[in-house]
């Protein structure tokens, strides 16, 4: 073949590739699964229960001086803790609908009670409420004026500050990464497999041997990750363009600000992310005739994968600690764990832009290295091939 011909045959590849993968059984249930975990998720903070916040049902028995004391403790939760009163005729009344599940807890004139416990957050509110209404007794019994009264009753008497503020919906971004984190590792982890268990299934059925009569082993290396590459990319697209769209439906995010901007920080970091790994399961498929050999082979890789998506995790509570930090800039795991700490708000300029740099520069290194594996195992079957000699043979 001659060398302009060489050089363009990686499309072929690509194309052969992306349209097999296309057509099998385990990418319609891969996309169907991430589209099912995608909507439980979005659906969950819509209703409150992912990230949202807390909302509780409580039960009033008594005059207008209780009823008092439960609505001052829903006003005392904002919008942090929503608080719902129903006032009830009697106990009797009151236990019924707590025993059913109706309500939360019951507050009267002198007890807070729930069915087995009162949840801590509804009764520090319930109890603030309490205790001012007791000290405003005291106040009013000793004709203490409304200005003093009104600034000894503060609980918040200081201002509050921060050196270096968070941002205010920081909680609700917390979701939003998580779910984008989820995709990346589903996505990096599966696409890298399919392009490992891509070139055993060649070398076992010996198609590989006709491919590379043609074909250099670079280009069908290149071929193979481009095709496979662009089928996991279509696939993120479609799944991140679903959950906007079921977000927007539920009102569960504030998707202009948030949603869209996490779904493409998750696709310009797959990308990123994939370029590094695909040549590393490539290499690592080229060394074993068999996929009973490939879990053994890979798991190194898995490993790394897998780690940096628990330090993913791990820093959606703490962006800013040290092994966050490190974890975004190492190329290793900078493809799941920076994109989290962007869209938290907590990555600064220079350690994205060092991120990046690192990251791309060592995927570019990585590609001659991995297509040099490749070609000097492809064609070797049988036994496990070793590193050394695999890079000798190329």
């Amino acid at each position: 073949m001659s060398g302009a011909a060489d050089r363009g045959a990686w499309r072929l590849i690509a194309v052969r590739d992306f349209s097999v993968r296309l057509r099998e059984r385990s990418f319609l249930i891969s996309t169907l699964l991430n589209v099912s975990v995608i909507s439980v998720l979005v659906l969950a903070r819509a209703s409150g229960g992912f990230g949202g916040a807390p909302s509780f049902d409580l039960g009033v028995v008594g005059g207008a001086d209780v009823v008092a004391v439960a609505n001052d403790a829903a006003a005392l939760g904002g919008n942090d803790i929503t608080v719902h009163v129903d006032p009830f005729p009697d106990r009797a009344a009151a236990d019924a609908a707590l025993v059913a599940g109706s309500i939360d807890a019951v507050v009267t004139g002198s007890q807070l009670y729930g069915l087995a416990s009162v949840d801590q957050r509804l009764q520090a509110l319930v109890q603030t409420s309490a205790h001012q209404a007791a000290v405003d007794r005291v106040f009013a019994a000793h004709h203490v004026p409304a200005a003093e009264r009104e600034a000894a009753s503060r609980t918040d008497p200081l201002a509050l500050g921060a050196l270096q503020p968070a941002p205010p919906d920081r909680q609700g971004d917390a979701g939003v990464a998580f779910i984008g984190v989820l995709l990346l590792y589903g996505q990096l982890f599966g696409y890298g497999m399919w392009v490992a268990t891509g070139v055993i299934e060649e070398k076992a059925s010996r198609i590989v041997e006709m491919l590379l009569s043609a074909i250099r082993p670079q280009q069908l290396l290149a071929g193979k990750i481009v095709g496979i590459g662009v089928l996991g990319l279509a696939q993120l697209i479609t799944i991140a363009g679903f959950a906007i769209g079921l977000a927007l439906l539920t009102h569960a995010q504030n998707v202009p600000s948030s949603a869209i901007w996490a779904a493409l920080l998750v696709i310009g970091w797959f990308i990123l992310g994939y370029a590094f790994y695909a040549s590393l399961f490539a290499a690592a498929g080229s060394l074993v005739s068999r996929m009973e050999e490939l879990q053994n082979v890979i798991v190194p890789i898995n490993l790394t994968i897998l780690v940096s998506f628990i330090i993913s995790i791990g820093s959606l509570q703490d962006p800013n600690s040290t092994l966050a930090v490190v974890a975004s800039i190492l190329p290793v795991s900078s493809a799941l764990a920076m994109p989290v700490r962007i869209v938290l708000g907590a990555a600064t300029g220079w350690q994205i832009a060092l991120s990046l740099i690192l990251l791309i520069g060592s995927a570019v290194a990585l590609v001659p290295v991995g297509a040099r594996l490749y070609s000097g195992a492809v064609l070797r079957t049988g036994s496990r091939v070793k590193l050394r000699d695999a890079w000798r043979a190329a």
